[in-house]
């Protein structure tokens, strides 16, 4: 199947995958439409001559009016942080799903992308993770309301014949990235930057451009539908060398370290810390958790199956990024 042609509706345009996928597709090939809550964050994107719809995933009536008349959805609105009532986020990131799925059926779209997350397969200390490993449903509150959203889904496959693909991201970096690239650097440039166990734990990461390839194969290829596909670059790399990357763009060569035993009890101070002055802190013991993670995730499938492979090496992609770091201001050359 080709997208050209097609009227193709986003959701979490102005998050970052959403967006920078809503940028790639940005063209007279395709119609394309996005789902917003704040338009004012949409001037962009509108500027690209995407059409913007005002809503929220919350609520079924905005979805049905966004859903009328599409051919594809990628659904990539999500709560993606562990701040907030279990409540809020499974009405966004389930119920959201729920609502997009329901509109999905009634107007019998083509093809329904479920962007997703490797957190559904929780802190497993394994390498080469497959699809076929089930999801657990111990573990973060996001991985748990992903894997919730991602039974929505496959449920309507099943039941009613949704062409449905789940595509399920690792640590997504790049630039754009607050998460992955802005915040590291951030921490580096302010000398809060510290390795759990000397950063000898596993990053996980996938490039920006080749998880956008790999979206836009999950809404193509044929073979994708009724699957759940791992993107990542497949190479695992220690923290240290991530970080590390980021340290040579700013000329610091290395950084401290503590032992998870005390980084965990500075997780935690720092969560009290954030409960007494009503502002949760960035540093927890999940940040502590996620940094002692030794496991990595296989994208054999994604090769199999959708001829995928990632364009974009660490290297060049380090490369890119800090480039675009340098464009955006956040050091010099």
């Amino acid at each position: 199947m080709t997208l050209s042609g097609k009227r193709i509706l986003i959701t979490g345009a102005t998050g970052y995958i959403g967006g920078q996928l809503a940028r790639r597709l940005a063209g007279p090939e395709v119609s394309l439409r996005a789902l917003v809550r704040n338009p004012d964050k949409a001037q962009a994107l509108a500027a690209l001559g995407i059409e913007i719809y005002q809503g929220d995933v919350t609520q079924p009536r905005t979805v049905e009016a966004a859903m009328a008349g599409c051919q594809i959805v990628f659904h990539a609105a999500a709560w993606v942080s562990e701040r907030g009532p279990r409540r809020e986020v499974w009405a966004v990131n389930v119920g959201g799903t729920r609502h997009m799925i329901d509109a999905a059926l009634a107007h019998g779209v083509d093809r329904f992308i479920q962007v997703s997350s490797c957190a559904v397969y929780g802190s497993l200390q394994r390498h080469n993770i497959d699809e076929q490993t089930p999801v657990r449903w111990r573990g973060s509150l996001y991985g748990r309301s992903k894997a919730a959203a991602e039974r929505v889904v496959m449920r309507a496959y099943r039941r009613y014949g949704l062409p449905v693909v789940i595509a399920r991201a690792s640590q997504v970096y790049g630039p754009g990235s607050y998460q992955f690239t802005v915040r590291p650097v951030e921490l580096i440039k302010s000398g809060k930057m510290v390795l759990v166990d000397g950063g000898r734990h596993l990053c996980k990461p996938v490039y920006i451009d080749n998880l956008i390839d790999g979206l836009l194969l999950c809404a193509t290829v044929d073979e994708a539908i009724g699957e759940a596909i791992n993107l990542t670059d497949g190479t695992a790399i220690p923290w240290r060398y991530f970080f590390g990357a980021y340290g040579r763009m700013l000329n610091i060569a290395s950084f401290p370290s503590v032992p998870y035993p005390i980084a965990w009890l500075a997780g935690g101070l720092h969560e009290i810390k954030g409960v007494v002055r009503r502002q949760p802190s960035s540093l927890n013991r999940r940040v502590v958790k996620a940094l002692r993670s030794s496991n990595s995730f296989s994208n054999r499938k994604a090769a199999e199956i959708l001829g995928w492979l990632p364009k974009v090496d660490f290297r060049e992609g380090m490369r890119r990024t800090e480039a675009w770091l340098q464009d955006e201001g956040y050091f010099q050359p």
